[in-house]
């Protein structure tokens, strides 16, 4: 996918970065980078929407809404293909996902992504939008 880049420099765990020209815009390219990690979000069709929401002081709010997307997917076996942000504000995010149930049938498994953490996490302002850099535990 080119709507983001794998972070190569971690030896255990994994990452990735994402640009965009809104936060609202750089919030979803995360998510579901996020899934793409897992499997690849191409083939998943849109059946089934979710709203999260979370509470946390920027950019803390980006690693937790992250985290409430992979704890969808292991509760609900969700996979999203795409995402809007509903409301965003610097202590609070409220975001559709749309997509569907994991198939192994039809959805090829890649990592297994235990949680996105803080450790190296960044979210910049840059000339061009934003830039966001996230590092999963797998």
């Amino acid at each position: 996918m080119s709507f983001y880049e794998v972070i190569e420099d971690i030896t255990a765990d994994a990452g990735v970065r994402v640009r965009a020209k809104t936060l609202e815009e750089l919030i979803c390219k995360a998510i579901l980078a996020t899934f793409n990690e897992m499997t690849d979000i191409d083939t998943v069709e849109s059946r089934e929407s979710y709203i999260l929401e979370v509470h946390a002081n920027f950019p803390y709010l980006l690693v937790d809404i992250i985290n409430e997307a992979i704890v969808l997917h292991e509760t609900k076996k969700f996979v999203a293909s795409k995402c809007h942000v509903l409301e965003l504000s610097e202590k609070h995010i409220k975001v559709k996902l749309m997509g569907d149930k994991f198939d192994p049938e039809k959805n090829e498994s890649k990592l297994v992504i235990k949680a996105a953490t803080y450790h190296r996490l960044k979210v910049e302002k840059t000339s061009e939008g934003y830039m966001a850099e996230v590092i999963f535990d797998i």
